[in-house]
């Protein structure tokens, strides 16, 4: 393959080299400044990376422009419709605004630093610019895979993000959750509060549990769909993971919770005048499908006038697997009981809120040193 270098100017130099395949002839051209070595030397790196699979075309696309390519026709294909709102989200207030207008193949690691400073002086949370560090990761790796760039410019950055540790998870304790459970007792939350308190669902799993998915008479239920509010509109989507479709064990007191809970389900449902009986184990009074959100809301609210510390409905599920760990339940089985990806974020997760346990090792360890000094 040749090429060859035209002066254009007093330090501008056009490349011109031949980047076909077979019998298709394509000529490229390509506008250097510098000395003519300088031109010769970039025009034997074009050649290079040609011979070698990795060239890449000169495009005047531009961040934005690939950006909403891979928004849209890319990552819909791996990604929940929840996380494709949230890369929206990110897209539209800080990745567009800030590198959008830069030609794609002229970003470099001191333009995504300069970004990345600009959106500290704006006070961004630590954890919300790492996700934008994510998310422009996963675009930029797409832009390469696309032959659009050689290689990611966010390997040259010199201030990668990094998340701090997450506010303080909140849970209760045996006597909170007593008290708040007494103070819900004929509240319509009562249900969804102690499934995610006893099991550990998510809220969307709770919200998307149906009756054929509960077996009483086994003890059991199937985690098989979660409910989400997506762009204002409920939503019912498969689990969170593979993970996250699971079966779990009831305990036993759930049991005739359930059953009084199906009872009075089918008798409001007469007194309604709906019939039939109802697919989902927690709905609205009027037997429809509830917003996650709204249900997190009024959570909030009941749990401030049961006189609790602040706590979400989330905190629930943190309340449950916390209990259960310092119970001393294997971490391998809580972490399948909640449905994590793997036993490593659970201990990640919840280690910092085991406290006490280093003093029972110390315990065994000195019994069995006895021993074997004896």
């Amino acid at each position: 393959m040749r090429g060859n270098i035209t002066r254009r100017g007093k330090s501008s130099w056009r490349l011109k080299f031949d980047v076909g395949t077979g019998t298709e002839r394509k000529i490229a051209y390509v506008t250097v400044r510098g000395t003519r070595r300088q031109a010769e030397a970039e025009l034997a790196k074009r050649l290079n990376e040609y011979a070698e699979g990795r060239y890449v075309p000169p495009t005047v696309e531009t961040v934005e422009s690939y950006a909403r390519h891979w928004i849209a026709d890319i990552a819909p294909n791996s990604r929940a419709t929840i996380t494709i709102e949230r890369y929206q989200t990110l897209l539209r207030a800080h990745i567009i605004p800030g590198l959008g207008a830069i030609e794609l193949q002229k970003l470099d690691g001191t333009c995504i630093d300069r970004f990345y400073a600009s959106r500290r002086e704006m006070g961004l949370a630590s954890l919300t610019l790492h996700h934008i560090h994510s998310l422009l990761g996963q675009i930029l790796t797409s832009a390469v895979k696309a032959k659009k760039l050689v290689r990611s410019p966010l390997s040259d950055i010199q201030t990668k993000p990094k998340a701090k540790r997450r506010d303080k998870i909140e849970v209760l304790n045996e006597a909170e959750l007593t008290a708040l459970l007494d103070h819900l007792r004929e509240h319509w939350l009562y249900i969804p509060v102690l499934l995610a308190a006893s099991t550990g669902m998510r809220r969307g799993e709770v919200l998307g549990l149906r009756w054929h998915d509960v077996d009483l008479s086994r003890g059991t239920l199937e985690v098989t769909q979660a409910v989400e509010m997506v762009c204002g509109k409920l939503n019912v989507k498969p689990p969170k993971t593979a993970r996250s479709a699971r079966t779990i064990r009831l305990p036993g007191s759930l049991i005739p919770e359930l059953e009084h809970h199906r009872k009075e389900q089918l008798e409001q449902r007469l007194k309604l005048g709906l019939g039939g009986r109802p697919e989902l184990v927690c709905t609205s009074p009027l037997g429809s499908i509830m917003d996650p959100n709204y249900v997190s809301d009024a959570f909030v609210k009941e749990a401030a006038v049961a006189g609790l510390k602040p706590i979400t409905f989330h905190g629930l599920r943190h309340t449950h697997i916390t209990l259960l760990l310092k119970s001393g339940v294997p971490v391998h089985v809580v972490s399948a009981r909640a449905g994590h990806a793997k036993p490593s974020i659970t201990l990640d997760t919840y280690c910092h809120l085991l406290g006490g346990e280093d003093n029972d090792a110390a315990r065994h360890a000195d019994a069995i040193l006895q021993r074997v000094l004896k």
